[in-house]
């Protein structure tokens, strides 16, 4: 499976499980799919994005 579907599948799956893709995250997964990026640079990213201790609560202003 190429990066592009990948994302797309899991974007959908998060999705349909009522959950949200901040544009920030979006970006990120664009990089990765262009090989600009790694995972980890991804999840690096989320969480400097997410304080997952406060259950998903955003720390960044909205773009």
């Amino acid at each position: 499976m190429d990066r592009r579907r990948a994302i797309e599948e899991a974007v959908h799956s998060a999705e349909m499980e009522g959950g949200v893709v901040c544009d920030e995250f979006r970006a990120d997964m664009e990089a990765y799919i262009r090989g600009e990026i790694t995972p980890e640079d991804m999840l690096r990213h989320a969480d400097a994005l997410y304080d997952h201790n406060r259950r998903g609560d955003r720390i960044l202003p909205p773009a």
